[in-house]
């Protein structure tokens, strides 16, 4: 899921991977889902190298076992809203 657009994800799911289109590496300074990695430290989505996004694959335990809506905070999107984890 693009780290600045957010993104759906099924109630069950073991991780999410995260792709980031900037030129320099996007971290995930705070999430709502349960079972997300704890925060502090911040999840670190890394950069773009040439046309290829980074990408990060961050394990989620437990899954998340409820359907819901649950924002995230990457600092490299420059957004008034915050992007949202869509479990569905």
């Amino acid at each position: 899921m693009d780290v600045c657009a957010g993104g759906t994800i099924s109630v069950g799911a073991t991780s999410i991977t995260f792709t980031n289109h900037h030129k320099v590496t996007c971290n995930i300074t705070s999430c709502a889902l349960p079972g997300f990695p704890k925060i502090p430290p911040p999840v670190p989505v890394p950069p773009k190298v040439g046309s290829t996004p980074g990408t990060i694959t961050v394990p989620l335990n437990p899954p998340p076992t409820q359907t819901g809506d649950y924002e995230y905070t990457p600092d490299c999107c420059g957004g008034e809203t915050n992007p949202v984890i869509k479990v569905q």
